[in-house]
């Protein structure tokens, strides 16, 4: 069984004039949908063997404001995840070994390759399929497969989506 976490990057600000899109970093939203985050990974006690991250600042970013609860450090990081095609995040998931895996991307793939992966008898797909993938959402999945190469089509069940506002709404007593 191996466990797939698909993370979009954080909020990210336009308000750097100059800077190309790759270069954009994130602004203070971005920053505490981190914290919040990092809270929620930490206090579920969630093991990554490893992560693939989009080269993109903003999503190096994202990584690194994890990077704490996350308790690793084997991370590749990918040119070909920034703008990159659900067959180009696919391509960097068959690459890797380990049982559970953190991708960090962008939008629209990381919605396309959410709702490509999760079996219809999924506990969180009506969740997945009514909801926007907004920043810092995050897709958790189980695969039943022995080597990353076989996930594909409807191969993941999705347990859990995640998001930072029901984070921060379920923390307020």
């Amino acid at each position: 069984m191996k466990r797939l976490y698909i993370l979009r990057h954080a909020k990210s600000s336009w308000a750097q004039p100059g800077l190309g899109d790759v270069e954009r970093t994130l602004n203070d939203r971005g920053n505490e949908q981190c914290r919040t985050l990092s809270k929620w990974w930490a206090g579920n006690g969630t093991q990554i063997d490893g992560a693939v991250v989009s080269s993109a600042q903003r999503t190096r970013e994202t990584y690194y404001g994890l990077e704490e609860a996350l308790n690793f450090r084997d991370v590749q990081f990918f040119d070909e995840l920034y703008l990159g095609s659900m067959e180009d995040y696919l391509g960097a998931i068959w690459a890797q070994t380990g049982d559970s895996l953190l991708l960090i991307g962008h939008n629209p793939t990381c919605d396309e390759l959410a709702r490509y992966l999760t079996a219809p008898s999924s506990p969180a797909a009506e969740k997945l399929m009514a909801h926007h993938f907004g920043t810092a959402s995050l897709a958790v999945f189980e695969c039943d497969i022995d080597n990353w190469t076989e996930l594909g089509r409807s191969k993941a069940r999705l347990t859990n989506f995640v998001r930072p506002k029901e984070i921060e709404k379920s923390n307020v007593t």
